[in-house]
């Protein structure tokens, strides 16, 4: 008989939702999607083609991704569709990976990275920052590379954590630091279009960059992500990804999506304006903000003389995700996007 095989279920940070279920009177800050829809998308699905639910479509829809091709200075063929940026993670394990490869991350990061790597049966080590502000360098990537002898690197940037986010300048360095071990850059938490790294796909062969409709362009319940890989790659994806990977729907949210400006633009200033705020205000409390943000994430956190945030705001029906998820014992995540949840925090924090 087979043995059959099985790790830790993978645990996604997030607010999920049940269809029919009941809202509570708690204020989440838990997940870090967007809190707004893009109209255009909206208004592309209102009126559905009874074909977008019968027939199977082409999950490599051409338009989109030519779009986003152009948008990150890459061939159309360098761009795969995924269901969401965890089917890109998954992907890249297959390709990249086999049992036994060294794979490396941080601590803190996004959880569910762990369990793609136990899941291909990979040899893992973490480089961890455990002390406030919880940030890498570059440098102290490589370094870890080098000494660890590690092959393939998974990494969020910015940060899905702490929001942190580096330079495509500075990834580039990594890159050419290490030109035998495989990078993914996972910039699914992004909402800096314009600071994303995936156009280094045309410069250097070790990079493979992960992107998500899910979060800033507003589409979670959609599932839909991509790819950019170096040219050498291409055929190894396009043998791998499934043909049926996205739903119809999805695709047409999200081309409508991609192009709508003005909900990024609106977005992005909501983001600024809560962070301020957010700053100013932990700067009057004995908390402390993991500086440097440019996400929808930030991290709260204080030392052990006080309370954890978490638990200070939960009892306050507040809620944040707390550190250990991230690899971290005290402070918590919490989602800038929606301006009512941040003000309830901010008229929460402890002066």
């Amino acid at each position: 008989m087979i043995d059959a095989f099985s790790v830790d279920k993978i645990w996604v940070p997030t607010n999920f939702m049940e269809l029919g279920g009941l809202d509570d009177d708690r204020v989440s800050l838990g997940g870090c999607e967007n809190v707004t829809v893009s109209q255009r998308a909206m208004k592309a699905i209102t009126d559905p083609d009874p074909e977008w639910l019968r027939a199977h479509w082409l999950a490599q829809d051409a338009v989109l991704r030519r779009d986003l091709a152009t948008f990150h200075h890459v061939a159309p063929e360098q761009v795969f569709l995924t269901a969401g940026a965890i089917g890109g993670i998954r992907y890249a394990f297959e390709v990249f990976t086999k049992p036994g490869t060294h794979v490396g991350y941080g601590r803190p990061e996004w959880p569910g990275f762990r369990h793609y790597a136990e899941k291909s049966r990979t040899r893992i080590s973490e480089l961890a920052k455990p002390d406030f502000p919880f940030t890498f360098q570059p440098r102290d990537l490589i370094d870890f590379v080098r000494r660890e002898g590690v092959e393939f690197v998974i990494l969020s940037n910015p940060s899905a954590v702490t929001g942190y986010l580096w330079e495509p300048d500075e990834v580039a360095e990594v890159l050419a630091s290490c030109p035998d071990t495989v990078f993914v850059i996972d910039e699914a938490d992004a909402i800096y279009p314009d600071l994303s790294a995936a156009h280094l796909a045309g410069e250097h062969t070790n990079g493979v960059y992960l992107g998500s409709f899910s979060k800033f362009y507003g589409l979670s319940g959609l599932r839909i992500g991509y790819m950019v890989v170096p040219s050498a790659n291409v055929d190894d994806l396009d043998k791998m990804v499934n043909p049926a990977e996205l739903a119809s729907v999805a695709i047409v949210a999200a081309r409508e999506s991609f192009a709508d400006t003005a909900f990024h633009e609106e977005t992005q200033r909501t983001v600024q304006k809560n962070l301020a705020n957010l700053t100013a205000a932990v700067a009057d409390s004995p908390w402390q903000l993991v500086e440097g943000s440019r996400c929808f994430a930030a991290y709260l956190w204080a030392d052990e003389s006080l309370e954890d945030p978490v638990s200070y705001l939960a009892r306050q029906r507040i809620d944040l995700i707390g550190g250990p998820i991230f690899g971290l014992e005290r402070g918590g995540r919490l989602n800038l996007a929606g301006s009512g949840a941040v003000d309830e925090l901010i008229a929460a924090l402890p002066r």
